[in-house]
């Protein structure tokens, strides 16, 4: 991605602007080369404030800021920031608006509203707009999610005795009528909200007649505890196992086949389902790990950088134990973004699973670590899992 300078002030008027953000929303694009675009980003912050864009992709996991700050549109209120980029770019990205004191405030783009689901289980994409460039992969499926939300989940309150503590738990049933003697499959996913994409995504598959009914649990957490449970905490992954999987079929007409479940995960809870996943295979026959954090070593400071693999370093904790044991029977689904600095261990752990004979699945998509692919390809992760009996199970 390039960042050429703006577009001299005379090149957008207020009415050129005005009508095509009423065409096309923002931001406004334009093909410069079979795999080019300029993008324009507008915003209208007012007097005294000076704009710039963060956008999800970059070195850093979160929002990496652009240089440059957003240029006037002469005679209008708008401000303006172009930038050259690959037309199969799909991310989430911010405004941030500094006012005279200085400080910061980031917003989403006033033109292009969050989507339904902008409440994600991470919370820091939370309330991002999110731009889809001409190229990108389509994600069906969420847009079918969007456009018919799945009902409210079932809420419910469990008591870990392994942990001492409390945590929400929303699970949502398939479309449909099921017996009590149903032995429903069913994915427990970390990070859990209860308006995440995931249900709603589940429902557009069913109705499809593409994967089998299937429950989804979503698992809250204690306030400022993320990056304790889910950093190959054998108490939190003991509580998965022990707690909640008996917790869970004890109310719901779920299968007791571990081949019938699946833990799932986004950045550090990708982390976590795998690695939880490896070391209880009698639990959990499938894991989902979304942009895993799998460069996790407790003695790094944060994981190993391309540069850092030269040198003498820890091996990662998850690519380490994949290592080191025997092959269990559970089947990995796992994706990263091609713009993320974390696919360097992505691809390394796929390397690791391809060589001791796992039944897995690798697939990058063009972006970073970011809950605008994460919520879509979380469809070809349920499609991999648990596809109705007759389809395709390599289209995810």
């Amino acid at each position: 991605m390039s960042a050429p300078p703006p577009p001299p002030t005379g090149e957008w008027s207020a009415e050129k602007l005005g009508r095509r953000l009423k065409e096309t929303g923002a931001p406004l694009v334009e093909r410069v080369s079979a795999d080019e675009v300029e993008v324009t980003f507008v915003d209208e912050p007012g007097d005294d404030t000076t704009v710039t864009l963060a956008v999800t992709i970059g070195p850093r996991i979160g929002f990496n800021p652009v240089e440059g700050e957003f240029a006037p549109v002469t005679g209008t209120p708008f401000r303006v920031r172009t930038l050259r980029m690959r037309s199969d770019l799909r991310f989430s990205y911010v405004f941030v608006r500094r006012g005279p004191t200085g400080a910061a405030e980031r917003v989403p783009d006033p033109f292009n509203p969050p989507p339904r689901f902008s409440e994600c289980s991470v919370e820091r994409f939370s309330g991002a707009s999110v731009a889809v460039l001409p190229d990108a992969v389509p994600l069906p499926w969420l847009e079918q999610a969007e456009a018919r939300p799945a009902p409210a989940a079932e809420t419910a309150v469990l008591a870990s005795e392994l942990l001492g503590d409390e945590r929400r738990v929303w699970v949502s049933m398939p479309p449909g009528e099921y017996a009590d003697e149903s032995a429903l499959p069913f994915v427990i996913h970390l990070d859990g909200t209860p308006d995440h994409s995931a249900p709603s995504v589940r429902d557009a598959l069913v109705r499809a007649g593409l994967v089998r009914p299937c429950a989804v649990v979503l698992v809250g957490r204690p306030a400022q505890r993320r990056d304790q449970e889910l950093l190959c905490n054998p108490e939190f992954s003991r509580m998965l196992a022990e707690e909640l999987l008996p917790w869970l079929r004890r109310r719901y007409p779920l299968s007791r086949d571990p081949a019938d479940v699946a833990l799932a995960g986004e950045s550090f809870g990708g982390l976590c389902a795998g690695w939880t996943a490896l070391h209880h295979p009698t639990a959990f026959g499938n894991a989902v790990l979304q942009s895993p954090s799998c460069g996790y070593h407790p003695g790094l400071t944060w994981g190993t950088g391309a540069g850092e693999l030269l040198r003498r370093t820890p091996v990662p904790t998850l690519i380490a134990d994949f290592l080191a044991a025997d092959t269990a029977p559970v089947r990995v689904f796992h994706d990263a973004g091609e713009l993320e600095s974390s696919n360097t261990h992505s691809r390394w752990l796929d390397q690791v699973l391809t060589a001791k004979g796992y039944d897995t699945f690798y697939r990058e998509f063009a972006g970073g670590h970011d809950y605008a692919w994460w919520r879509g390809v979380f469809a070809d992760a349920l499609l991999w899992c648990f596809p109705l009996k007759g389809t395709d199970r390599s289209r995810g």
